[in-house]
């Protein structure tokens, strides 16, 4: 079901995969990083691509590409990497490009009725603005659907 709690203005990261644009709540956001080397491990799902470190922190990365599209990731110079944190877990997302920050209304937020029918836990709805759609993501609740956030955490506890 959708999230129809947006009542408050609220800034977004604004990222791109492709040719969508996404916003995630900047409180959500720890930093956004150049695109790190990434060490593999086995047993994981194709959207997690593995672990890199960051601040001598070791933290999952996640091709959220290939989450939300079923496509793996091309590589690309502009690529970055945004960090949020999930609980208490800093987990890396790789996307194509983050382009700015914005300011998000609550008169700009739809909810397309294609929607209503499907379990989509992690969208927050549309935000409609003059020159651009922005597709608005609950990325805990995406995390939480595509990932078993616990294993997450046991594997990096185990390096």
């Amino acid at each position: 079901m959708i999230d129809e709690t947006i009542v408050e203005d609220y800034k977004a990261l604004i990222f791109k995969i492709g040719n969508e644009e996404y916003g995630v709540h900047i409180n959500q956001v720890v930093s956004i990083e150049r695109m790190q080397q990434i060490t593999s491990y086995p047993n994981r799902p194709l959207y997690v691509l593995g672990v890199t470190t960051i601040r001598d922190v070791v933290i999952p990365v996640v091709d959220l590409r290939a989450a939300l599209t079923g496509k793996a990731q091309a590589d690309a110079d502009g690529m970055r990497m945004i960090i949020v944190q999930v609980h208490d877990q800093e987990i890396g997302l790789v996307v194509d490009a983050a382009t700015d920050v914005l300011d998000i209304f609550p008169e700009t937020v739809q909810h397309p009725r294609v929607y209503e029918t499907k379990t989509i836990s992690y969208l927050q709805g549309i935000s409609k603005l003059p020159d651009r759609l922005i597709i608005l993501l609950d990325i805990e609740k995406l995390l939480e659907d595509l990932t078993n956030l616990d294993e997450l955490k046991d594997m990096i506890n185990e390096l």
